[in-house]
């Protein structure tokens, strides 16, 4: 890949078995960018955390495909969560928010509001059911109701943030 091809088109079809250094690169700062918007985060009322992580991880998904939106989701989040004390959560989180990072990448390529609206709340019920059941399991189903809403609250903003910031990289790269 020479300094003329795009990255964003490069990363949407790009191939795990055989990862270049600048794709590597990239993704490394997109693990980080989820990473960062994790760590700010509030605790919640069980063993979860209120977090900008999907702010990264529907931006990241929007912009550059299902690959870079499932690895930064699943590395970035998993990572957190083992930093900041709730490694239990680490391998849950590994998997939901990769899957979320994922889809929201998967059905929201292009450039219609529309379907990048329908791939965040897809994602982001993803998410909630994905942690619910876990937290049902883990914890007790009587916590799973409140932290419903601390997950919705995080797909709402995680949306309205993700949504601006990916149009403007789109228009950017269509440079």
């Amino acid at each position: 890949m020479d300094n003329q091809d795009n990255i964003r088109e490069h990363l949407k079809n790009l191939k795990l078995n055989s990862i270049d250094t600048r794709s590597l690169s990239f993704l490394a700062l997109f693990i980080a960018f989820t990473s960062v918007a994790t760590y700010l985060h509030i605790p919640g009322p069980s063993s979860s955390y209120f977090n900008l992580g999907e702010v990264a991880i529907y931006t990241i998904a929007l912009t550059f495909g299902a690959k870079a939106g499932g690895i930064a989701g699943a590395a970035g989040s998993a990572l957190m969560d083992i930093i900041l004390g709730y490694s239990i959560w680490s391998p849950f989180t590994f998997l939901i928010k990769g899957l979320e990072g994922w889809v929201v990448g998967k059905i929201g390529q292009g450039f219609s509001f529309e379907k990048k609206v329908f791939a965040i709340i897809l994602g982001g019920n993803i998410m909630i059911l994905g942690y619910a059941v876990a937290k049902g399991f883990l914890l007790s189903w009587a916590v799973v109701l409140p932290e419903i809403g601390i997950d919705f609250a995080q797909m709402l903003i995680g949306g309205v943030l993700s949504l601006p910031l990916s149009r403007h990289l789109d228009n950017y790269f269509k440079k």
